[in-house]
């Protein structure tokens, strides 16, 4: 199963609703997880059908802030499990596989509160023994100078 998940920064603009059809096309994932899309279910529904996803699950944004969405293709059997406006838990049954745990999650955006995303994230832990990928833009830097030889262009 492919899963991309893409910090888009609002789907309102339709360069930005273009750009995730031409990554949508390239990749061609199975699952596809969106942070910050600032716009509401029945904007992502619309998106949702011109993708060609069969299912989603949404977030709204608030006051065109945050917003998450989890869209998926016909045939895919995902159930929520849970949901915040900082992620979205999901069961994923694949034929032939166990049952398996899917968290689409966004940190949260101001520094001096990122220790609630790491409590959310321990708590998300402790909800279930399935096996776990959790992916998104959990707005930390790990390692400074790792990132500053990415942003910089230089290989160390």
């Amino acid at each position: 199963m492919k899963i991309l998940c893409w910090n888009v920064r609002g789907l309102r603009s339709i360069r930005a609703f273009q750009v995730l059809l031409r990554v949508k096309k390239v990749y061609q994932p199975d699952v596809l997880f969106l942070m910050e899309t600032k716009v509401d279910h029945g904007c992502m529904e619309n998106i949702r059908v011109k993708l060609g996803f069969g299912g989603k699950l949404v977030v709204n944004s608030e006051r065109k802030k945050g917003g998450l969405c989890l869209l998926w293709r016909d045939g895919a059997d995902i159930s929520l499990l849970s949901y915040s406006k900082y992620h979205i838990d999901v069961q994923v049954l694949e034929q032939r596989m166990n049952p398996w745990r899917l968290t689409g999650f966004y940190g949260h955006p101001v520094a001096s509160q990122r220790h609630y995303t790491w409590t959310l994230l321990r708590r998300l832990r402790d909800m279930s023994s399935l096996p776990w990928v959790y992916a998104g833009d959990f707005n930390e830097i790990l390692e400074v100078r790792r990132s500053w030889a990415v942003l910089s262009g230089r290989i160390y």
